[in-house]
């Protein structure tokens, strides 16, 4: 379950939109979470992210949802 504060839908905030909910975002310089939406980013195995986290901190992560092969 995320924490933090829940985005209004008819007044989102700035940046990415997980941002409030976030307790990752303090590992990110600039408070660039809080000023552009993440780009995606294509990660092994097909994944696919959007975070403006380093890839040293996403790759120490475990997947919040693993779908398995058909």
């Amino acid at each position: 379950m995320l924490e933090g504060d829940i985005p209004s839908a008819m007044n989102p905030p700035s940046g990415c939109p997980f941002q409030t909910r976030c307790r990752w975002k303090s590992e990110v310089p600039g408070g660039l979470c809080e000023r552009e939406v993440p780009p995606v980013r294509h990660l092994a195995e097909g994944h696919q992210v959007k975070c403006h986290l380093a890839d040293d901190i996403l790759a120490r992560m475990e997947p919040v949802i693993k779908i398995a092969a058909e």
